[in-house]
């Protein structure tokens, strides 16, 4: 047990907790950060830029790392239904390390089904911007708001023809706009001082030169330069440690990787172990007090799950075969975005909406394989089909319903001898609407651009649908009532006043955004709300 307790321990480093560490050290207060893997290395432990014989096999082998990238948890969930996948990367910075930096503010539209507003938010996504280094154009869209931009990555010439398409569209009545992506890659100096990106293309198998922003390589290290951060790796959170009343967090125990178990005390506990750990870590800590799980008596630990799925419609341009590919590098694949579906108009068929992400030209590892022939005539019909090709990938708001959820697998244990989560997905006839939908429009955009469809899967069935598993979110919603919702407006349990969750559980809708800066966001705000109760005396 430690000698004196915590201000904060924050349990998990990915994006929110990564953030909430910061905010909560550099305020002062004393933070103890959980994190269940190792601390890993840009370009050492992992990353792109070495050959095989370069590499330091040992070290990656024990980490459980993978040749150049990085190796997500496997055989450590229980998949029920249609596929369901969850990512989960057990190294400081988790998930962060791994994500593409697709940065969208959620808009007006998408606020109103949240119990706080866009104006409410807005704040905490500019300094959000600001702080991470975003890059992006000024689209000025109602619902996909500006941002605090950096220099932009432009299209890749496949992707200027989809625009071509959507404009001719538009031109015919259609709703819908296509802009470049935005990410949190650097591509001018940064008060951070990372690396500007080289545009290398690896940025989801780790950036070996950190230009992409982590929790890893700016939060973390901004918090332990306040002196106030206490770093423990390697450990595993194996219970939350509640007060003689039962009602309160007094810290939590955690396991080494040799089995020795230590407790940390905390006055206030900060979850954000991902939207599948964090709901499981609640339904495995029940008691007396909380006999279904720590603050769930609401029953929406674990409910309301949701994530963005989709299929692919790929294109190609003939006129583009001959073209000069060497300014094909870029910022992993998507560099643009279909967006502006059904925002305002409402489709008959299907609740929600969808976006398409789009990527295109040569990139590390061909897109297209599958071209007749052999020798020199295959060597140039897969060039020039990947020259050519484009990638319209679909983000769909997957549809919440009692059919989508998690809960604890009643035999499967992890290493600790804790029940592992079962994750439960069956897609439904909303989300194989909207699937469809984006099939037929994606078509249009392709043949309105002048190009053939090389590849569609036409008809849509559930088992050609994709999950996205590094997108979860919901489990522990928030709300106002307590009955219907896990926390409150600041991601505050309405049952233990010094539990707090600052993942993307919390979000009560999801729109067809990406959600790591939101989830930045809403930590922040968090945090904020949580110094000023500290302030107040509600804590300490």
């Amino acid at each position: 047990m430690t000698k004196r307790p915590f201000d904060v321990c924050v349990v998990g480093s990915g994006p929110g907790g990564g953030i909430a560490t910061y905010v909560l050290a550099e305020a002062g207060l004393k933070v103890a950060l959980v994190e269940a893997g190792p601390v890993l290395r840009a370009g050492i432990d992992y990353g792109m830029h070495t050959w095989p014989y370069e590499t330091r096999q040992t070290r990656r082998a024990a980490l459980g790392l993978s040749l150049h990238g990085l190796r997500p948890e496997t055989n450590h969930f229980t998949p029920v239904g249609d596929r369901p996948g969850h990512g989960w990367l057990k190294a400081l910075g988790g998930r962060s390390l791994c994500w593409a930096g697709h940065s969208l503010r959620f808009g007006p539209l998408d606020f109103k089904k949240w119990p706080i507003s866009y104006e409410e938010v807005a704040p905490y996504y500019s300094r959000a911007e600001r702080f991470m280094g975003v890059y992006g154009y000024k689209d000025g869209l109602y619902n996909l708001p500006d941002g605090e931009f950096l220099r932009p990555v432009r299209m890749r010439c496949p992707e200027q023809l989809l625009k071509r398409g959507v404009e001719r569209l538009k031109a015919k009545g259609w709703k819908m706009e296509f802009v470049a992506q935005r990410k949190a890659i650097l591509t001018e100096d940064h008060w951070s001082k990372r690396a500007r990106c080289h545009y290398c293309g690896h940025c989801m198998a780790g950036c070996d030169v950190d230009a992409k922003y982590t929790s890893a390589n700016t939060p973390i290290p901004l918090a332990l330069r306040t002196g106030n951060l206490t770093l423990f790796t390697e450990a595993m959170m194996t219970r939350i440690l509640m007060d003689p009343s039962g009602r309160r967090v007094a810290g939590i125990e955690y396991t080494s990787p040799k089995g020795v178990v230590e407790k940390v005390e905390a006055k206030v506990l900060v979850l954000a172990c991902s939207t599948i750990e964090t709901a499981r870590q609640l339904l495995l800590n029940k008691s007396p007090e909380f006999p279904h799980g720590l603050a769930n008596g609401s029953g929406q630990v674990g409910r309301n799950l949701t994530s963005h799925f989709g299929v692919d419609v790929v294109a190609y341009f003939q006129e583009l075969r001959h073209r000069d590919a060497s300014n094909d590098d870029g910022t992993d694949y998507f560099h643009s975005l279909l967006t502006g579906l059904y925002w305002e108009r409402p489709n008959p068929n299907f609740e929600g909406t969808y976006q398409v992400q789009c990527g295109s030209g040569l990139r590390p590892g061909l897109t297209i394989k599958d071209v007749p022939g052999f020798g020199s005539s295959l060597k140039r019909g897969l060039r020039e089909r990947n020259i050519g090709h484009a990638v319209m990938d679909m983000q769909g708001s997957l549809w919440i319903s009692p059919q989508k959820f998690v809960d604890l697998d009643p035999e499967r244990k992890d290493r600790y001898g804790l029940s592992l989560p079962r994750v439960h997905l069956h897609y439904e006839s909303n989300d194989i609407a909207m699937a469809q939908d984006m099939v037929e429009t994606c078509e249009e955009v392709v043949r309105a651009a002048g190009g053939e469809i090389l590849s569609t899967p036409r008809k849509i069935t559930a088992d050609k649908l994709g999950i996205d598993y590094n997108h979860w979110v919901g489990t522990a919603r928030m709300g106002r009532d307590p009955k219907t919702s896990v926390v409150n407006l600041h991601g505050q349990s309405h049952e233990v006043a010094n539990l707090f969750i600052g993942d993307a559980s919390v979000f009560p809708a999801y729109p067809e955004k990406n959600p790591t800066l939101t989830n930045i966001a809403l930590s922040w705000r968090m945090s904020d709300y949580l110094i000023e109760e500290f302030r107040r005396g509600q804590l300490g």
